[in-house]
């Protein structure tokens, strides 16, 4: 079973996080929106607390996962919100369940693998020496170099967890993004969708974010200066705003539909 966190009442938000991270990554966001908002933030499978089944892993399987949860939960459509990895899903989520995607926001998430050799190296390379093998330098890729120079516990934290992974669990998900291309499929996407990504990210480029916003139906792009991978951490008041007013248009898109 899925490991997650369920918080707060009210309309449904699902936090996905990004790869080598937990749920607790999303602690800023489930402060913030678990006054107003039921807020669950789970684990892919083969990190924290969800069962490692042996890899590789496809995409396919990850989403299957999400579903699964919001299955168990009883939840018919959430508002997904997810980084990296967590905001790949997030977009097959929707191009593929389109009915249990309210609306989607993506932080610095692929839609292709650049590199699918760099996934499918790394993937071995923790199977074979282990997780720490992969842990030098996360904070500079992880954060802005302003961040990164003196980071605050909670992004220590982040950091050192991905220490404590099951490295099958990691490596599958590697595999999970080497076999990833969702370029053909995000024309079929229907929900209020916007694509942010970090100008200071480290690891995925803006072309993707990009790609997100052209080629969605109606998505939008917002790129924001200094932030970097793991922004939602690094500016969380902001983030908030963000997610509060994408969900304020979505839900005006929707009553205009209604009423037209």
């Amino acid at each position: 079973m899925t490991a997650f966190t369920d918080e707060g009442s009210g309309s449904p938000v699902l936090l996905s996080a990004s790869l080598g991270t937990t749920a607790a990554m999303w602690v800023p966001q489930r402060d913030r929106l678990r006054a107003q908002r039921r807020v669950i933030a789970y684990d892919h499978r083969g990190h924290g607390g969800s069962p490692t089944p042996p890899g590789p892993y496809r995409l396919a399987d990850l989403v299957h996962d999400a579903v699964a949860l919001l299955d168990s939960l009883r939840i018919e459509s959430a508002d997904v919100v997810g980084v990296s990895l967590g905001g790949t899903v997030g977009l097959a989520l929707a191009a593929a369940h389109p009915d249990r995607v309210r609306s989607l926001v993506t932080v610095n998430a692929p839609v292709v693998a650049d590199d699918p050799g760099f996934w499918r190296g790394r993937a071995a390379t923790v199977r074979e020496q282990g997780m720490r093998a992969v842990t030098g330098g996360l904070l500079g890729r992880w954060y802005a170099p302003a961040v990164a120079d003196a980071p605050p516990p909670l992004m220590t934290d982040t950091v050192t967890a991905v220490g404590l992974l099951d490295p099958e669990g990691y490596a599958g998900c590697c595999e999970a993004i080497a076999g990833t291309d969702l370029r053909d499929r995000l024309a079929g996407i229907r929900c209020p969708v916007l694509a942010v990504n970090g100008l200071a990210d480290a690891v995925v480029p803006a072309h993707h974010a990009k790609t997100i916003a052209t080629t969605v139906p109606g998505a939008r792009h917002l790129a924001l200066p200094g932030a970097g991978h793991l922004l939602t951490q690094e500016i969380p008041d902001r983030f908030h705003a963000l997610l509060t007013e994408h969900w304020g248009g979505a839900a005006g898109g929707a009553e205009r539909k209604a009423t037209a």
